[in-house]
C-alpha cells in the first residue's frame, strides 16, 4: 500500500473519530484502525524526534540518536502483532524554584512512539468532549488563556474557595480511571495497553517499584487521562455554574431614581440577579483550579464542602486541608503565579438590591514577591542589591545579552497580562543593570563606560558581525508599558476554538529525509540512521547546546560520533585548565 493510501485511511479514520465524539459515540474498532496505520506511527515518531526529550533515554538507554525506519517499523509491528510491552518508567527528580522536587517519569523511545501514535488519535476525540472551563494540556487552552478566562468570569465574585490536591498525577486512581475510559472506548487492546502503562513500575536506582496509582508525569499520555480523570470534576461543577448563571432583571430602585435625575450620583445597579441559586464560577489549569461564588461564607462553605466530597470521595483524591481555604474576593489568592482579586461590588439601597450587584471588575495583579524570587533564581540580585552573574561573565557580549534578554522576554510575556505593569518594569530595570554590570565585569571596567562604548541613539546594545561579514546591532529593548502591553494577545476566539492537530497533510522532514535514502555527508542510500549534532561552546559551568538532527549513514554517524566526543574531551580538558 502507498503512502497516500496510508494518509487517506488516516484521515478517513480521523474524520470517524471526530463524528463518533459529536455524536456522543463509544470508540470502537476506528481506534483500532488508527492505531494499525504506519502513517499515525510516522507523524508520532516525528512529534518526539522534535521534541528537546528526544535524546533523554529510558530504562533501557536509548535515545532518538541512531533510529531507523527500519526500526520504527519494528516497533509499529510489535504492537499490531500483540508482542509490544510496556516497560517501566525511568524515575528523575527536577528541582524546583520554590526548593522543593518533582518527580518525572522518563519512559523508554518505544513506549513514547506507542503513546504518542495513541494521543494523536485520542485527542480529537477527548477535544470534543472536554469542558470549555478546562485548560491546560490542550490546544488553544494555555494558561494565558485561563486567566483570561478568569478575569472575564469572576466578575462581581464575593468570595474564592483554592482546593490544593496532594501530588494528583501521582495519586490518580487506576480502577477509576479505567471505569471513565470503558465509557467511551470499547476496543479491549487500546485499554489493556494504557493499564499496562499504569502499572509498568517506576525504575530507581536499578531497583523497580510498582506503581498501584498514578500517572506519571513525563509520559507523552499522562497529560490527557490526567485530563479525562479531572474531567468528573469539571461536569459536576459545571453544573453548579449552569444553575446559578445570573438572570437580570431592570432595577426599580435605579428606575426610580432615574425618572427623579439622581441616578447618575448614586451607587445603585441598572440591573438585579433574580435567580435564587448561588452563582458559581470555575476555572480549571491542569490540577490548579480555583471557584467563584457570589454570595455570603456560608454559601462558599457549602460549595467547598461539596466539592472536596466529590474529589475524596468519588476520586479518591487527597485534599491539603493547611493550604485549602476561602478568602475574601478583594484580598485575592494565587492562580498561576497570578494574584487573582475581585473589587467589592457597590452597596446600593434596599434589601433585594444589595445582593448579586454585578459590577466589581476582576483585577490580575504581578506579586511583588517575582522581583526577588527571579531575582535570586538568575543571579541578578543577592541580598536584594543587583549584581552581575559570575557564570556569565566569561562568555561572549553577544551571548550574555541574548541570555539575559531571553530570561527577560519569557518572565515578561507570562505575566504581561497583569494590571500592574509596573511591577514588571521593575524587573526588567534590574535585568538590564545587571547585564551591564557582567559587561562591565568581563571588561573589568565601569557601567557608565559599557553604556557609553555600546551605546546607539537612545539606547545601547553588543555590535556583532553575521557570516557575510556585515555589521549587526543587538540592542537592549525598551520595556515601557505600552511596549509590555504589546506581549498580550487578546485574541478571545481562540479560548474556545476547537482545535484540529491531525491534519496530516504532509510528513515532517525527519522521516521524508529517511526515506529519501540518502547520507546527508556521502550520499550512501542504505543503513540509514539519526544523528543529533552538539556544539559545545566554552561556558564555564554552563553547558550551552546547539542541537539539529540530521540523517547519516552507519559508517558517516560513527565516525561523527567519534569526532563529536573527542571534541567534548577537548573542550572539558582546555575547561578545567
Amino acid at each position: 500500500m502507498s503512502t497516500i493510501d496510508y494518509k487517506s485511511k488516516l484521515s478517513r479514520t480521523l474524520n470517524i473519530i471526530q463524528y463518533c465524539s459529536k455524536n456522543n459515540l463509544k470508540l470502537k474498532d476506528t481506534l483500532q484502525w488508527g492505531m494499525n496505520n504506519i502513517e499515525n506511527t510516522l507523524e508520532a515518531f516525528n512529534a518526539i524526534a522534535n521534541n528537546k526529550g528526544a535524546g533523554t533515554s529510558g530504562v533501557d538507554g536509548q535515545t532518538i540518536n541512531g533510529m531507523t525506519l527500519k526500526t520504527i517499523d519494528k516497533i509499529h509491528h510489535e504492537y499490531v502483532n500483540g508482542k509490544y510491552h510496556a516497560t517501566p518508567v525511568r524515575r528523575v527528580v527536577i528541582p524546583k524554584s520554590n526548593g522543593k522536587t518533582r518527580p518525572l517519569g522518563i519512559p523508554t523511545i518505544k513506549d513514547r512512539i506507542i503513546q504518542k501514535s495513541l494521543e494523536q488519535l485520542l485527542t480529537p476525540y477527548f477535544e470534543e468532549i472536554f469542558s470549555p472551563l478546562s485548560f491546560g494540556f490542550r490546544t488553544n487552552k494555555s494558561c494565558h488563556d485561563a486567566i483570561k478566562a478568569v478575569k472575564a468570569k469572576f466578575q462581581g465574585i464575593d468570595y474564592i474557595i483554592k482546593i490544593d490536591i496532594e501530588g494528583y498525577f501521582d495519586t490518580i486512581d487506576h480502577n477509576i480511571l479505567h471505569k471513565m475510559l470503558t465509557q467511551y472506548i470499547t476496543k479491549n487492546k487500546v485499554l489493556t495497553t494504557i493499564n499496562n502503562w499504569l502499572k509498568a513500575g517506576i525504575m530507581k536506582n536499578c531497583i523497580k517499584f510498582n506503581t498501584l496509582s498514578g500517572s506519571p508525569q513525563g509520559g507523552i499520555i499522562s497529560p490527557l487521562l490526567s485530563n479525562i480523570y479531572a474531567h468528573y470534576i469539571d461536569t459536576k461543577i459545571e453544573e453548579l455554574v449552569k444553575i446559578g448563571t445570573p438572570k437580570k432583571k431592570w432595577n426599580p430602585e435605579y428606575e426610580r431614581l432615574r425618572r427623579l435625575g439622581q441616578h447618575k450620583n448614586s451607587n445603585v445597579n441598572s440591573q438585579i440577579n433574580i435567580n435564587p441559586n448561588t452563582r458559581v464560577e470555575y476555572t480549571r489549569y491542569a490540577d490548579d483550579f480555583i471557584i467563584g461564588v457570589g454570595g455570603n461564607y456560608n454559601k462558599a462553605q457549602h460549595i467547598m464542602e461539596q466539592v472536596i466530597k466529590w474529589l475524596t470521595q468519588d476520586l479518591n483524591l487527597k485534599i491539603s486541608k493547611d493550604k485549602s481555604k476561602i478568602v475574601k474576593a478583594n484580598k485575592g489568592t494565587k492562580f498561576l503565579s497570578y494574584m487573582v482579586k475581585v473589587n467589592p461590588t457597590n452597596s446600593t439601597k434596599g434589601n433585594k438590591t444589595t445582593k448579586n450587584s454585578f459590577n466589581g471588575c476582576t483585577k490580575i495583579q504581578v506579586p511583588r514577591q517575582i522581583i526577588k524570587e527571579y531575582g535570586q533564581e538568575y543571579s541578578w540580585t543577592k541580598r536584594g542589591k543587583i549584581k552581575h552573574d559570575e557564570s556569565l561573565a566569561s562568555r561572549d557580549k553577544l551571548e550574555i545579552i541574548k541570555t539575559y534578554k531571553t530570561i527577560l522576554n519569557g518572565i515578561l510575556h507570562y505575566f504581561c497580562y497583569g494590571n500592574n505593569i509596573a511591577t514588571l518594569g521593575h524587573l526588567a530595570y534590574i535585568a538590564e543593570y545587571s547585564c551591564l554590570k557582567t559587561l562591565a565585569r568581563k571588561d573589568k571596567t565601569s557601567i557608565a563606560r559599557v553604556r557609553k562604548k555600546h551605546k546607539i541613539k537612545s539606547q545601547w546594545g553588543i555590535e556583532y558581525k553575521d557570516n557575510k561579514g556585515k555589521n549587526h546591532w543587538e540592542l537592549w529593548p525598551k520595556f515601557t508599558w505600552e511596549n509590555i502591553k504589546k506581549m498580550r494577545k487578546w485574541n478571545t476566539e481562540n479560548v474556545d476554538q476547537k482545535p484540529n492537530p491531525m491534519i496530516y497533510q504532509g510528513r515532517t522532514n525527519l522521516t521524508d529525509r529517511l526515506a529519501a535514502e540518502q547520507c546527508t555527508i556521502c550520499g550512501q542510500t542504505s543503513e540509514l540512521e539519526l544523528h543529533h549534532t552538539k556544539t559545545l561552546r566554552n561556558t564555564k559551568g554552563r553547558a550551552m547546546k546547539d542541537k539539529k538532527t540530521i540523517v547519516l549513514c552507519r559508517t558517516c554517524h560513527r565516525k561523527r560520533t567519534n569526532q563529536q566526543m573527542q571534541d567534548i574531551r577537548k573542550h572539558n580538558k582546555t575547561k578545567n585548565r
